[in-house]
C-alpha cells in the first residue's frame, strides 16, 4: 500500500514538473517586451558617446607618440651619426612633399642640409601616424612646412640655417576636450608636448 502511494506521487510529482503554465506558454508579454528594447536603446545611447570618445582619445595618443617618436629619432641619429638628419612630410619615393595630411614623416641623414632626400642620402625611418586621413589630422609651421634639419651639435635648423622654431599638431576632431596636442620645437632642439583644445575643430596652423 505505502509503495503504490509512492508511486502515484511520484507520477503526479513528475507530471506537475513537466507541465507548462500557459503564461509559460506564451513566452513574453508585449509590454515586457518594449520594455526590454527601451532599456536596450537608453544604453545603447550611452554606451555609444563614450565609446566613440574613448576610440579619440587613443587615436590622439597613438598618433602624437609616432609624431614625438620621429622628432626624437632624427635628433637622436644625428647626434649619434655625426651629420644633420632632417624630419619632414614625405615618403622616400616622393621625397619632402611639406603636406602633413597624408600623415606620412620621413627622416632622413641630408649631408647638404637642403631639406630634402638627394642621392645617396640614406632613409633612416619612414612611418604613418596611427589613424591619419580619417578622424585625426597632422599639420605644421614654421621649418615643418619643408623640413626640420637637426644638426650634430643637436639643435634644430631651418633648411635656411636658422633656428628651427615651429609646432607640429596633432588633432582629432571630436567632441574630445582637449582635442590636440602640439609638439613645440625648443631652442636647445627638444620637443616639449602642449596640450591644446581647439573646440573640436582642427583648423591649420
Amino acid at each position: 500500500m505505502l509503495m503504490g502511494e509512492l508511486t502515484a506521487r511520484q507520477r503526479a510529482a513528475h507530471a506537475s514538473g513537466t507541465a507548462a503554465s500557459p503564461r509559460q506558454a506564451g513566452g513574453f508579454s508585449l509590454i515586457e517586451l518594449m520594455v526590454t528594447v527601451s532599456v536596450a536603446a537608453v544604453l545603447l545611447a550611452i554606451a555609444i558617446p563614450a565609446f566613440s570618445s574613448m576610440m579619440a582619445q587613443n587615436q590622439l595618443a597613438a598618433a602624437t607618440n609616432a609624431a614625438r617618436g620621429a622628432l626624437m629619432a632624427a635628433r637622436q641619429s644625428a647626434v649619434l651619426q655625426g651629420r644633420p638628419v632632417s624630419i619632414c612630410a614625405g615618403t622616400p619615393d616622393a621625397g619632402c612633399t611639406g603636406d602633413w595630411s597624408p600623415g606620412e614623416w620621413l627622416v632622413f641623414q641630408d649631408a647638404d642640409h637642403d631639406g630634402d632626400l638627394g642621392d645617396g642620402e640614406r632613409v633612416v625611418r619612414h612611418g604613418r601616424v596611427p589613424a591619419a586621413g580619417g578622424a585625426v589630422s597632422l599639420d605644421g609651421n614654421g621649418p615643418f612646412r619643408s623640413a626640420l634639419v637637426y644638426v650634430p651639435m643637436g639643435h634644430a635648423e631651418r633648411v635656411s640655417g636658422a633656428f628651427g622654431a615651429g609646432r607640429l599638431r596633432v588633432c582629432v576632431a571630436a567632441d574630445l576636450s582637449p582635442n590636440a596636442r602640439e609638439l613645440v620645437i625648443s631652442a636647445s632642439g627638444r620637443v616639449r608636448l602642449q596640450v591644446v583644445d581647439l573646440d573640436g575643430a582642427c583648423p591649420s596652423l
